[in-house]
């Protein structure tokens, strides 16, 4: 085994709670996300139990909020250059080991065709601070959560443009009038972004009148 190692976290976006970035300062992408915080404990307890250096860590957050997409290889390349850089091995948790839900097969794909073998840890629960990380639970409760989040985005962003087309009549610039409420009100999009008149035009066109 290599006596250094560069840490590798990763998580998905959430649209609902409008969490689409990550720092890249790794400790301050671990206070945005408590996924991104139980990998890098993970990882660097087992750096310490196994007397290997930390080289680098590298925290990536994917463009789906639904699965693993191929954005990871642009990290994935910088993670390599810096094993290579320094002889070091890549380290991330195997969470598909344990939820299927949050599986990245490009990690593996990827150092493969990068030249590289992972090491792959398995998702073991571990106390932070005060409270127990266990990614079963963790994603279990988190997928209930996305669920319901999204389903209430959906029907705060419905209500919203019902209200703004029954008072907003027809005539020029009605998409722009109605995205400009809406984003004045707060109201998001269902993908919890801001409002543009087009994107109005095309829920209006396949929402029926009421």
């Amino acid at each position: 085994m290599k006596d250094g190692c560069v840490g590798f976290y990763w998580t998905l976006p959430v649209n609902w709670a409008d969490f689409r970035s990550l720092p890249g300062d790794v400790e301050a992408a671990a206070e945005r996300s408590r996924t991104i915080r139980y990998q890098m404990e993970r990882v660097r307890r087992w750096a310490d139990e196994h007397a290997i250096r930390i080289i680098d860590e590298i925290a990536f957050i994917d463009t789906r909020t639904d699965r693993a997409t191929a954005d990871c290889r642009e990290a994935l390349v910088r993670a390599r250059r810096r094993c290579g850089e320094t002889d070091a091995s890549l380290v991330y948790v195997k969470f598909h080991e344990i939820n299927l839900w949050r599986y990245n097969p490009h990690i593996r794909s990827f150092s493969a065709e990068l030249g590289f073998e992972p090491i792959e840890l398995s998702p073991d629960p571990i106390t932070i601070g005060a409270e127990q990380f266990d990614p079963i639970r963790h994603f279990n409760e988190w997928r209930k959560r996305d669920q319901e989040g999204k389903a209430n985005l959906r029907q705060r962003a419905t209500a919203g443009v019902d209200a703004a087309r029954a008072e907003i009549p027809e005539g020029p610039g009605r998409y722009k009038a109605i995205a400009d409420r809406l984003n004045a009100q707060g109201t998001k999009t269902v993908q919890g972004r801001a409002w543009t008149a087009e994107n109005v035009r095309k829920l209006l066109k396949n929402k029926p009148l009421e």
